[in-house]
């Protein structure tokens, strides 16, 4: 059977967003689906504009599949239709740990459960990768804050501890800050503080 390639042109932030609002309306899409409507552009440049949607709360994550390989892939969906395709420059970001803490939450919204490793890979983009490392300093710090339980009972040294987001603290969008060297979590979608240093504030580190 003859390959049907996307017609010339079909690239930019303007299809990627009709794109999206038309799957959507069918229940939702993945990265690569969107991708796979293109022409000329690199999946990470699709990766990286749906990735900054979501952290603006233009796209919100519904739910998780596996690939082929096991790997979770999220699944999303544009928020309102209504709204013009969103044009997002790169300076209104924050700096780069800012936008690792961003992609992870993002992350952490659309996975049921997830390990370092995984969360990390499902978070990193070309411009901003995501290390395991980091990805288990934002897990401890959000776990320490309440935000996070584990799930598996480690019997073994080195085995991957496994993670979920409770849905009672999924509160929107934008990702919980680090404010007063770390000792307050700021939750910017409910404008509260969470004192870490408090006697209630206790969790296991990842």
């Amino acid at each position: 059977m003859k390959r049907v390639l996307p017609a010339a042109g079909l690239q930019g932030p303007q299809h990627y967003w009709s794109v999206m609002v038309a799957l959507s309306a069918k229940g939702g899409f993945t990265i690569s689906d969107v991708h796979g409507r293109t022409n000329g552009c690199s999946l990470s440049t699709v990766k990286d504009y749906v990735r900054r949607c979501a952290s603006l709360g233009h796209v919100e994550p519904v739910e998780e599949r596996r690939s082929i390989k096991n790997r979770p892939v999220m699944v999303y969906r544009v928020v309102d239709g209504r709204v013009a395709a969103p044009i997002i420059r790169r300076e209104s970001f924050a700096d780069q740990r800012g936008r690792q803490s961003q992609q992870l939450w993002t992350a952490m919204r659309g996975l049921k459960l997830f390990t370092a490793r995984e969360v990390a890979i499902a978070a990193s983009t070309p411009e901003v990768p995501v290390s395991e490392k980091a990805a288990r300093a934002f897990i401890g710090f959000l776990t320490k804050g309440g935000y996070l339980a584990e799930t598996t009972q480690r019997t073994r040294p080195g085995q991957q501890a496994r993670w979920k987001l409770l849905p009672a603290f999924n509160t929107g969008p934008l990702a919980p800050a680090s404010t007063e060297r770390g000792t307050v979590l700021f939750d910017r979608n409910l404008q509260k503080a969470v004192n870490l240093n408090a006697p209630e504030a206790s969790g296991r580190a990842a």
